[in-house]
């Protein structure tokens, strides 16, 4: 049986820029996103603010946390996924009562299953 991950994505808008301006305050997010969905850091997170945006990232043993906005615009991006028994939504909660967006929208996704007609003939 070939493992799965569960993803859960989210596209966040109407968010104070003020709460996406800061690299410490989304690493911090990062980690209390990861613990509320029960992964575990494999690595420090990584916040960096840029004339791009904002990008952060926290890799997990079997999942991550992540996060690309645009402070000025006061929207962003946020993924959250995990190997196996995983609360993402749980994570996912965290960032929306910290980032504190206006609308949300989610989509929730099961990754890494191969369908029995695409592994025909590989």
């Amino acid at each position: 049986m070939t493992p799965t991950f569960a993803q859960l994505s989210a596209d966040l808008d109407g968010i104070p820029s003020a709460r996406l301006s800061d690299d410490q305050d989304l690493a911090g997010l990062l980690l209390a996103a990861a613990n509320a969905a029960g992964l575990t850091p494999a690595t420090a997170p990584i916040a960096k603010i840029g004339p791009g945006g904002v990008g952060a990232v926290l890799l997990c043993h079997g999942g991550h946390v992540l996060l690309h906005g645009v402070p000025e615009a006061g929207c962003c991006f946020v993924d959250v996924a995990g190997l196996g028994a995983v609360a993402l939504q749980r994570g996912m909660d965290v960032v929306l009562r910290r980032l504190g967006a206006r609308q949300v929208r989610t989509d929730r996704r099961r990754r890494g299953v191969r369908e029995a007609a695409a592994t025909e003939g590989e």
